[in-house]
């Protein structure tokens, strides 16, 4: 039986703690967070009945290039798939170097190469193929074919990939969404070192739940359209309660609810909540949410079915700026959404974002004014960063605002590329430093950050994370 790899790349340094995922992150952790490779898992799983398949998280098994390697060529799997981050992007194709030269045929993933497939291609030989858009039905079709065809010529029919033959680059027509997200079988989370996920506040040992893909909302900086259309697609309660038993199975407690927004659909969330409560699941669990999704009545469901922090994204206190990155939230809708969190036992998180368009001084002082406002129990403030394939990007190009071409320099905690006429690269990063210390050098702030200490650690976590935002505060970069 064949053998695929499905590979989440070793860091470009050690001690560093990457964020890979097929359609969201793409960043550095300043907070010590290891994410959950459950999108890698759903294609492991897909492909499991015809191969033999492995998830290697090199960024959670702390395996580093030279061991990675050794383990390639011992293992000699006939396919490697590596997801693929812009902030990353040629380290992560030292995956398939490695790859090509035990003679393996490498797929790449994600939504970087979904953006920019020829350039992907062009760039990095050592590439065979890639999966655009939607991967589970593609990555299927693909390794199937090949393992009984040869001739590139008929990999037209095959939708949603792109590849060389000769000296052409071919990409074949687009493939349609699952209809039905019930068809996808149940990722084999076992297939993941879930001991070695950590999270601040909830520790080590969590995993991934999806409810449900796409986003309908237009805001310009977000990946998610460049996968999944800003279509939405709801599991059935019944599917998800099925993965919640493996959970249970496995003896996992803690999950993040990996959906761009888990209230989008209010009834789901309420069924699926009333499900768990019926049937005594005694998880704690978190989600992102949008401010103008949620009521007293879903918030009082979700805790009682054990939530206990949901992630907002607010991402400006100056509705000039949420206006022009078509947010479409008020900040009447923020302070509503956050003091109904609080008031039903649930702890919120904030995130913010510094170098949106129409920032300015200004701006980010009623950014930074809104957050401490707030009833906040943590507070994130990103660097606008416009990936490739956003509107965002498009814009800022567009518009001569754009000061790097390099894709390395697009991280949303460290590489302000963004400069505005009214407010630069290094005036942004220097405010995202200022709402840092604003927050954050606060009693109240340091009490809640205290109070959530329940262990060892939960201690250690705080301390590396004070200690690697305190060495970014004080650089000169």
């Amino acid at each position: 039986m064949s053998k695929i790899f499905f590979i989440n790349p070793p860091a470009p340094k050690k001690n560093i703690i990457v964020i890979r995922d097929l359609d969201r992150s793409g960043r550095q952790s300043m907070e010590k967070t290891i994410w959950p490779q459950t999108s890698l898992a759903y294609l492991a799983t897909i492909v499991k009945d015809s191969f033999e398949v492995k998830v290697i998280d090199c960024i959670a098994e702390k395996i580093y290039w030279n061991e990675f390697e050794e383990i390639i060529k011992k293992e000699k799997p006939k396919y490697i798939l590596t997801n693929v981050i812009s902030s990353t992007l040629t380290n992560d194709l030292r995956v398939a170097e490695i790859g090509q030269r035990i003679g393996a045929v490498t797929i790449a993933v994600g939504s970087h190469i979904t953006a920019l497939p020829e350039e992907s291609l062009r760039n990095f030989p050592a590439l065979d193929y890639l999966i655009l858009g939607e991967a589970e039905e593609t990555i299927k079709e693909l390794v199937s074919f090949l393992e009984i065809h040869k001739n590139k010529n008929e990999l037209d029919d095959i939708r949603g990939i792109a590849f060389r033959r000769n000296e052409n680059i071919v990409i074949t027509k687009e493939r349609p969404l699952i209809k039905n997200l019930d068809d996808l079988p149940i990722p084999l989370h076992q297939l993941l070192p879930i001991n070695k996920y950590n999270l601040p506040f909830v520790g080590k040992g969590y995993t991934f739940v999806t409810t449900s893909r796409g986003c309908p909302y237009q805001c310009i900086f977000c990946r998610s359209p460049i996968i999944w259309h800003r279509i939405v697609r709801s599991r059935s309660v019944k599917s998800i309660l099925k993965e919640l038993k493996l959970l249970k199975k496995l003896k996992i407690r803690n999950f993040l609810v990996h959906s761009d927004v888990f209230t989008v659909n209010k009834d789901i969330a309420i069924e699926l909540c009333q499900e768990m409560i019926n049937r005594g699941f005694r998880f704690k669990w978190i989600c992102n949410s949008r401010v103008d999704t949620v009521d007293e009545e879903l918030l009082s469901w979700m805790k009682k079915a054990g939530c206990w922090m949901i992630n907002y994204g607010i991402e400006s206190g100056s509705q000039k700026v949420l206006d022009q990155a078509k947010k479409g939230i008020t900040l009447s809708q923020i302070k509503k959404a956050v003091y109904l969190t609080k008031k039903v036992g649930i702890k919120a998180w904030g995130y913010f974002m510094i170098g949106l368009p129409g920032e300015s001084w200004q701006t980010v002082e009623e950014t930074i004014k809104l957050a401490k406002r707030l009833p906040l129990d943590l507070a994130n403030f990103a660097v606008a960063a416009p990936y490739p394939g956003t509107e965002f990007y498009e814009l800022v190009k567009r518009n001569g605002w754009l000061i790097s071409s390099n894709w390395e320099d697009f991280d949303q905690n460290y590489s302000p590329i963004v400069s505005y006429p009214q407010m630069s690269n290094q005036e942004i990063s220097r405010a995202m430093k200022k709402a840092y210390l604003a927050w954050y050098l606060r009693p109240s702030a340091i009490c809640k950050l205290i109070s959530g200490i329940k262990n060892w650690n939960d201690f250690k976590t705080i301390l590396q994370i004070a200690f690697s935002h305190g060495q970014w505060i004080i650089s000169k970069n």
